[in-house]
């Protein structure tokens, strides 16, 4: 009898086992191997989210768009970009075109960007790979790897507010080669995985009033599902993960 009885414990202990792996791997969906909503703030695959950014609405000075502060969104998909050594980033796509990306070492996220994409011009091939390589002398120089960016806003915005510099490549080279990164997206519409190729350029300025920066991130993006090839301008600022509030 003792024995059944244990026998039916341990069966009863390994089908929970199961069940908890089963719905831990459901949640983790789409987030890099060995991590799960809890290590980023709740934030998971079809959940919703919002950001308390009252702090940023305070300030006149930012350009990235915080009315929208408090409000739940979807995130409809997930990105993940190996970077070696142990380093990666996760993004968050929402369903109100923003973005939150978490940059992680050894398992572990030691800081949180916010973004929102500013415009996607979609381009030939031809046009792709003139974005991508050393600007010809002859030709207009494109925006992607100049040495600074500027952002296109109002008249009455203060040049200063508008301007960005560089964050990769030779400080004394007015022009550096896009970073290669390459992205898995996992959709929650379960319309599948794609590889998206980003040549990118991270740029930045320091808001001196709120004492954080701002930055721009040019990406050069090749979807291989899609078969698209896009010059994207994302708008990005550094937050604080008590800002995030997953449900």
């Amino acid at each position: 009898m003792l024995g059944s009885l244990k026998s039916l414990f341990r069966a009863n202990s390994k089908g929970v086992q199961q069940k908890h792996a089963s719905e831990t791997a459901q949640r983790s969906s789409g987030l890099p191997v060995g991590m799960t909503p809890d290590d980023f703030n709740g934030l998971r695959l079809g959940g919703m989210v919002s950001l308390n950014m009252l702090s940023l609405k305070a300030f006149d000075s930012l350009n990235f768009d915080a009315s929208w502060s408090g409000a739940a969104q979807e995130i409809a998909a997930i990105g993940v970009v190996e970077l070696g050594q142990g380093e990666q980033l996760a993004r968050f796509y929402l369903e109100n075109d923003t973005w939150i990306q978490a940059s992680i070492a050894n398992g572990k996220v030691f800081e949180y960007k916010l973004f929102d994409f500013l415009s996607a011009q979609h381009v030939s091939n031809l046009e792709f790979d003139g974005l991508i390589n050393q600007p010809d002398s002859q030709a207009p120089a494109h925006p992607l790897g100049q040495s600074s960016f500027t952002l296109e806003a109002d008249d009455d915005i203060p040049d200063d507010l508008k301007r960005y510099q560089r964050v990769w490549g030779a400080d004394s080279s007015e022009w550096s080669a896009p970073v290669v990164l390459e992205e898995t997206v996992t959709r929650a519409n379960g319309s599948g995985i794609s590889q998206v190729t980003h040549h990118c350029m991270l740029y930045e300025r320091q808001d001196q009033a709120s004492e954080r920066f701002e930055y721009i991130l040019l990406s050069a993006e090749a979807d291989e599902l899609e078969g698209s090839y896009q010059l994207v301008t994302s708008l990005g600022i550094d937050i604080s993960a008590v800002i995030i509030e997953a449900h």
